[in-house]
């Protein structure tokens, strides 16, 4: 029996691989929205938990997991170490099969700013005539919007119940936030851009995966500012 990790794109052509083969496999997802989406396409094989090294352990153990294939976010490294160190203990096989961060092309593009976080990004938009920007670093991390009360800030979301509570306890008003899950075309995020104002648009490094390069180019096409997250708070999964 495999263990497959994370609620990636990854990971659901891992889990499609491994059915094709006709090898036993468990797949989890940490949240309830990935859990939802994996089901209707692998059915009981997937499991909704958010990993101690504690309940890993038990959980190798009580399925006879011999091999864990971890596909987590390639920022979330704290199930990484713990599923490394998981495997080790119990002499089972452990491969990454986790998303490269490629660099993104950039090529002439002046208005593209990185920072290390998201408080840093926040930072920047408060320096300049920023009014209303786009974050679409999900939801997992608003505290920020406390600090652009004077900005329309927008946010694209996936639209989870869990998200949009989030969204809601952080203060963000309804039509400020784009529940919608991706992949996002560059067209998509440049129609985006124009029907809601965007003049500054903020995104994580998450990758071709991730629909980076799409967004940068939509934010090129359209003029505005693009500020490049390059390392986002640990365990944030989702990208949007």
């Amino acid at each position: 029996m495999i263990l497959v990790l994370g609620g990636t794109t990854e990971a659901f052509q891992k889990a499609e691989e491994l059915q094709r083969e006709g090898q036993g496999f468990i797949i989890t997802s940490a949240t309830e929205y990935g859990y939802e989406m994996f089901r209707r396409r692998f059915g009981s094989r997937v499991v909704n938990i958010r990993f101690t090294e504690e309940s890993l352990r038990e959980f190798v153990k009580e399925h006879n997991i011999r091999k864990i294939i971890d596909c987590t976010h390639p920022y979330a490294t704290v199930i990484t170490e713990l599923a490394s160190r998981v495997s080790e203990e119990l002499h089972i096989e452990y491969e990454s099969a986790i998303r490269l961060i490629e660099n993104p092309p950039i090529g002439d593009y002046d208005r593209l700013v990185r920072v290390s976080a998201i408080h840093d990004a926040v930072r920047w938009i408060l320096r300049q005539d920023i009014k209303r920007p786009l974050f679409t670093t999900g939801s997992k991390e608003l505290s920020f919007v406390r600090n652009l009360r004077d900005r329309e800030v927008f946010v694209r979301v996936l639209p989870s119940e869990e998200s949009l509570r989030r969204c809601r306890e952080a203060g963000l008003k309804g039509q400020n936030i784009i529940a919608m899950h991706g992949p996002f075309s560059t067209e998509l995020n440049l129609a985006l851009i124009r029907q809601f104002r965007v003049d500054c648009l903020v995104t994580k490094n998450s990758g071709k995966e991730g629909g980076l390069f799409e967004k940068i180019e939509a934010a090129r096409e359209a003029g505005i500012w693009c500020i490049l997250v390059d390392s986002p708070l640990k365990e944030e999964r989702e990208e949007v």
